[in-house]
């Protein structure tokens, strides 16, 4: 899967930058899954990516958040690059992290949504030589139930299967292109 890019720029989206290193670059060490759920108990959001991306350009209310990538059915965005270390977490821990955040929507075609997730994981344990192990679900950092429906075992994945599936395109090399 090619990523579309749509890179942000601080001064256009206020997101902070957690900058623990002089040079300001993140190092991953970590990847980080979320999906833009509000839980198992909601109706999934009749929200489309171009919410997500209005919200990242232009905050309301707490401005303090961000994440790497959206992945959706049919198209993955990139809005920050790799390097760039953000609060997506829940801890100054898990800033060390991508945020791959996954799409949670009414006409989303989940099962495709998480093979992108997954295809994308692969690729960047590839890239920055992270184990598997250190694939983790939002609630690892923070205690938030997130990725919550992919916890859940909603639509017939669970995290196990999802690291299942990120093995696959890790082993067969079938990575994703275009990230920055």
């Amino acid at each position: 899967m090619e990523i579309t890019r749509h890179i942000l720029e601080r001064k256009e989206c206020y997101l902070p930058l957690v900058i623990p290193r002089e040079d300001g670059k993140n190092i991953p060490k970590y990847i980080t899954i979320h999906e833009t759920s509000l839980g198992t108990d909601k109706v999934p959001a009749n929200k489309n990516a171009e919410h997500y991306i209005e919200l990242l350009e232009h905050p309301k209310g707490d401005p303090r958040y961000g994440y790497h990538f959206l992945c959706g059915d049919n198209q993955v965005w990139q809005f920050l690059p790799t390097y760039v270390r953000t609060a997506h977490a829940g801890s100054t821990a898990g800033n060390s992290s991508i945020g791959i955040e996954r799409l949670v929507n009414v006409d989303i075609d989940f099962e495709q949504a998480i093979k992108n997730q997954a295809q994308l994981t692969a690729t960047l344990m590839y890239r920055y030589n992270i184990p598997l192990e250190n694939v983790v679900p939002h609630k690892y950092w923070s205690g938030k139930e997130c990725p919550a429906r992919l916890l859940a075992g909603m639509y017939g994945w669970n995290w196990d299967e999802f690291l299942n599936t990120v093995m696959d395109f890790f082993e067969s090399k079938d990575f994703c292109t275009g990230i920055l």
